[in-house]
């Protein structure tokens, strides 16, 4: 069966206190990530720990659509004690969000990959504050500029921005790649210094350790 990337994303990223990420990092793998993969309407997911930027973990889950995060098996896993951290957090951020470039219907993005993959082994997770008189701006940027472009680079599964339903109101951007190395790479670098790039860098404000590179640690499907 074809693998369909759900229009539904889940983020949940972490820090830890030092001396603890060991044991929170089996946790997140062993039991929060393999507990919601379990979930009717889940379509996959990954646990990935960071390259650069913070913070430091990130569990990311796919689902057909967000109302499957609302839906009554999803929300008794998140109230449960049996998925809770063993450990005391320093950081913790839950995102919800809806997936709007590519949307849908409409052409898939020409990324050399196939739908049956699941999510990559290394990622670039952006979380961004747009101004809102100037969305129709950075929509226009996403849909003519920065995806066309992104296409060309060698490397790169997808690219996929999301809408935000809960939690920061912030423009999620996940870039999802072959390794790290294609970040470094003159298509990516040319992608990154487009005049219109220029112009939208101008007014939007990355959060603290956006964007982040993280490389998969854990589950995948």
């Amino acid at each position: 069966m074809v693998r369909t990337h759900g229009m539904g994303l889940f983020a949940e990223l972490f820090d830890f206190a030092e001396g603890e990420e060991a044991e929170a990092s089996a946790w997140l793998d062993e039991v929060r990530l393999s507990a919601m993969l379990e979930v009717p309407g889940v379509s996959g997911g990954a646990s990935y720990e960071v390259i650069d930027g913070a913070p430091r973990f990130l569990n990311l889950v796919e689902a057909e659509n967000v109302h499957v995060f609302y839906g009554e098996e999803f929300a008794s896993l998140m109230d449960s004690a049996e998925i809770g951290s063993p450990v005391a957090t320093t950081t913790r951020i839950r995102l919800v969000s809806a997936q709007v470039y590519p949307g849908l219907p409409g052409r898939p993005p020409d990324f050399p990959s196939v739908e049956a993959a699941g999510l990559a082994p290394v990622i670039q997770f952006g979380r961004i504050n747009v101004p809102q008189d100037r969305l129709a701006d950075f929509n226009g940027w996403y849909s003519r500029d920065r995806g066309p472009l992104c296409e060309k680079v060698p490397g790169v599964r997808r690219m996929r921005r999301y809408s935000p339903v809960e939690g920061e109101r912030l423009m999620i951007v996940l870039y999802e790649m072959e390794d790290e190395s294609v970040r470094e790479t003159p298509e990516w670098k040319h992608m990154n210094a487009s005049e219109w790039t220029a112009r939208v860098r101008s007014y939007y404000r990355q959060e603290p350790g956006s964007p982040g590179v993280y490389r998969r640690k854990g589950y995948a499907r």
